[in-house]
């Protein structure tokens, strides 16, 4: 392949919201994240938001990136065509992974998820989608977190309680034998890096509320903003 080609060779997941395309970026495997367009929003309205979407997932990419996060490096936005250009991941979902790997492998890998969102929350960011489908473990058994589409900047209580609540939820809904261990891991990661700073009654107030959401009976599952 020349080292002059930018190529979407494979569409790979259709979402509600983009598609996602395996292809390569000059010598680089790469994802081509294709905001698609909605029929049912005014042609400009729908270009306008696609667009500001896009700019607002690459940026937080690039951020999150720079403050020593692993998430895919960006290679090119192009907000004509709500495109991100970012780096193919090898590697398999958390996900899938689960149910053929050993108790300590499970409890290494959530310890390393906690440590990681943690850093992001105390960085003003919430993923927005915090499940086991957008967590790649590497061949080499990094943590790379991915899709931030429903990202958001904000440094609330409120808003990193939800975040851990849904993991919470996916947890105890798809991988149920493994809730207590995953989960308890996680935390264990997660309050590290809170101690680190300092931070332990931080850490406690997030805790705490996420039995607040679960007694109000309040659950946040964010899907495609209209």
């Amino acid at each position: 392949m020349s080292t002059k080609t930018i190529v979407k060779e494979e569409l790979i997941s259709k979402g509600a919201e983009a598609h996602l395309y395996y292809g390569h970026w000059f010598d680089k495997k790469a994802i081509f994240k294709w905001r698609i367009p909605k029929k049912y929003r005014l042609g400009e309205l729908d270009n306008r938001i696609r667009s500001h979407r896009t700019v607002n997932e690459g940026r937080a990419l690039i951020n999150v990136k720079e403050e020593g996060i692993n998430v895919p490096s960006i290679y090119e936005i192009d907000t004509k065509q709500s495109l991100i250009v970012m780096e193919f991941i090898e590697g398999n979902k958390l996900k899938d992974l689960l149910v053929q790997l050993a108790d300590s492998k499970k409890k290494t890998y959530f310890i390393k998820v906690g440590k990681h969102i943690a850093r992001l929350h105390l960085n003003g960011h919430i993923h927005g989608d915090l499940t086991t489908s957008n967590i790649i473990i590497t061949p080499s058994e990094n943590v790379v977190i991915i899709d931030f589409g429903l990202h958001e900047y904000s440094d609330s209580i409120e808003d990193k309680s939800v975040d851990l609540h849904l993991l919470k939820r996916v947890l105890i809904s798809s991988h149920g034998t493994d809730y207590n261990l995953c989960f308890n891991a996680f935390l264990s990661g997660y309050k590290s890096e809170y101690i680190k700073l300092g931070l332990k009654d931080d850490y406690d107030s997030i805790i705490k509320n996420i039995a607040v959401i679960e007694s109000r009976g309040r659950y946040i599952k964010k899907t495609e903003r209209q």
